[in-house]
């Protein structure tokens, strides 16, 4: 579990998800698919200038995480997905990609407000299939 400036997550998360992905994902037993990362992040409180970043991967039980390792659950709600397809790798999303992206998800709850309701100020997550990767075009 990271905690991460508010202005600096569009930098910070990438990195530590790069290095969680890279490093350490290979600790955790037993995930239910090896091959997809999540990051999850939560905000304490809307008014702080940080929030809670958590790279990680799905597990079918929490007592089995290593020392040193975080876990976290949420409660299952109805959801909208957003696909991003890029003709580049997934771990090269930038900056300017993410900020793109969150723009767009921005730009549609707000043509439909009322009928979206975004949660970013308490938790959002971001997920990646690594096999999605065509060698062409990244699929988030």
């Amino acid at each position: 579990m990271h905690q991460i400036e508010i202005a600096e997550a569009l930098t910070k998360a990438p990195e530590v998800a790069k290095q969680f992905w890279w490093n350490n994902r290979h600790e955790v037993p037993n995930p239910v698919e090896p091959n997809i990362y999540y990051g999850l992040t939560r905000a304490p409180d809307p008014s702080l200038s940080w929030t809670y970043y958590l790279p990680s991967m799905r597990v079918m039980d929490l007592n089995d995480i290593p020392d040193g390792f975080t876990g976290d659950t949420f409660p299952t709600s109805l959801c909208a997905g957003f696909r991003y397809i890029g003709n580049h790798h997934y771990e090269e999303i930038d900056e300017l990609r993410a900020e793109a992206l969150y723009t767009a998800i921005d730009r549609l709850a707000q043509e439909h407000k009322g009928r979206y309701e975004l949660l970013d100020s308490e938790l959002f997550f971001e997920k990646i299939d690594t096999d999605a990767y065509d060698g062409k075009y990244c699929h988030i």
